[in-house]
């Protein structure tokens, strides 16, 4: 199966785990570079204004053409219970090339189901799997054997 992760990440969490699931996958990995100045406390206020509001990022042309894969991982944090701007634009800007989808996500406490379903919505396709991780969880010891389990799911697909 061959296998691309594409995420966002402003902090490092979705990242931290988009490199983990992609190393257990031996999958291709893409960065989604957003062109909208998210760090700092103003960057963190827009951001999640920007989530709620259902707006769309700029963001820099993909790098890998997602029709080329069989199956694309699609990572987000979770902004203010909502999906972020970031990866909404990726979703639906690439929504007629992407094969099979798998949802995973990294979020403070809640609004994951929420997340997949916006995904879902933002892309017209059902995820064949989906994985959230809070903060605390990619802290603990199981990550490992969690992202293992994960990604043993998206290989039996």
């Amino acid at each position: 199966m061959k296998a691309l992760v594409v995420f966002y990440s402003r902090t490092g969490h979705t990242r931290g785990l988009a490199q983990r699931i992609a190393a257990a996958l031996g999958a291709d990995i893409e960065e989604i570079a957003d062109r909208v100045d998210r760090r700092g406390i103003l960057g963190y206020l827009r951001s999640g204004r920007d989530a709620w509001l259902g707006r769309r990022s700029e963001i820099a042309p993909p790098a890998n053409d997602a029709s080329g894969f069989d199956v694309v991982l699609i990572g987000t944090p979770v902004w203010n219970m909502s999906l972020s701007s970031p990866v909404r634009s990726y979703l639906q800007d690439q929504a007629s090339r992407l094969p099979q989808v798998v949802f995973f996500c990294t979020l403070g406490g809640s609004g994951a189901a929420r997340v997949f379903r916006q995904m879902q919505q933002a892309c017209g396709k059902a995820p064949l799997a989906t994985l959230a991780r809070t903060e605390r969880q990619l802290a603990q010891a199981d990550l490992p054997r969690a992202v293992e389990e994960f990604a043993a799911r998206v290989r039996a697909l």
